[in-house]
């Protein structure tokens, strides 16, 4: 006589059971798993994280990026950049245990995070230009000290553009820092002049009370006459001004746009959502000190 069918269905409904068992048991306990992911495929692209200051950045988000490094820009370079990944890895932990396993996301949302956490969880590159109610995270948005992402490679010839926007836009940030500084020391409060601040007056070749430095003295190009070394301008033994660096004079007030001339005025169009004022701070801008560390070229 045969085994009844319902015999057989109760059989294999054990088994699946025990089988369903051990699966579980095995994926509690550390076992290896594999998972489906959009990874699978190459995505043909990388991320650039492009820095035009010589200003290093450390950002920490853990677990995935516990310290996440920007290195500074050489003084001769017009940039300097890092690497991400197209995917990032994310970990989770398994309900009811201690084990750990891992989801991929977009790195271009890693990304929007380590520049700005306000723009967050953005994976448009334009999130970045957007106006943003900064508040306390004033000091986390990178993107106005000249940090940005891009899948534009270094030697990309476009890349010449994003870097023009965010370094109009730092131009903006440095010259908010400046007034607010100039405020501080109006309310003889120095001591909350921050390092960011002097940063600032150092970039745009500004000098104040509040900030004086040790300079090296070179010989202009245009003159010959001893200057200090990276001013924007100083005015001659005739009493003509002597232009160095015509964006930055233009930034710190000492010319207006039209007299700067056509081929030297590349920056003059406006990059962002408003365009950028000159300095209206109350320092000094003939003697400049010197970048600490070595002078940048613009």
């Amino acid at each position: 006589m045969g085994i009844p069918l319902t015999a057989t269905m109760a059989q294999n409904q054990t088994r699946a059971q025990a089988n369903a068992r051990a699966t579980q048991e095995s994926a509690n306990h550390g076992a290896t798993t594999l998972e489906t992911q959009e990874t699978g495929k190459d995505p043909g692209y990388l991320l650039y994280v492009y820095n035009i200051l010589n200003l290093p950045h450390y950002v920490e988000q853990p677990p995935i990026f516990p310290r996440f490094y920007i290195p500074p820009c050489p003084a001769d370079d017009k940039f300097s950049y890092t690497l991400l990944p197209a995917f990032v890895k994310v970990p989770f932990t398994k309900p009811g245990t201690t084990e750990m396993y891992y989801k991929s996301e977009d790195g271009r949302k890693a990304a929007t995070s380590l520049m700005n956490p306000m723009a967050f969880p953005s994976t448009d590159w334009n999130a970045q230009v957007q106006k943003w109610e900064t508040g306390d995270q004033f000091g986390n948005n990178l993107n106005m000290f000249g940090c940005w992402w891009s899948l534009k490679a270094p030697d990309d010839p476009e890349l010449t553009k994003e870097i023009k926007i965010f370094k109009d836009r730092w131009m903006k940030t440095a010259q908010e820092l400046i007034a607010a500084a100039e405020t501080l020391n109006a309310q003889g409060n120095r001591k909350d002049i921050s390092p960011l601040m002097h940063f600032a007056m150092d970039y745009m070749g500004l000098q104040a009370p509040w900030h004086m430095a040790s300079v090296h003295r070179v010989a202009c190009p245009n003159c010959g006459e001893l200057v200090n070394e990276g001013i924007a301008y100083h005015k001659n033994a005739f009493g003509d001004r002597c232009i160095l660096d015509w964006e930055k004079a233009y930034q710190a007030g000492a010319v207006k746009l039209e007299d700067v001339p056509a081929e030297k005025r590349w920056w003059s169009e406006p990059s962002t959502e408003e365009e950028l004022e000159p300095a209206r701070a109350q320092a000094n801008s003939a003697p400049a000190p010197t970048r600490r560390g070595r002078p940048r070229k613009s």
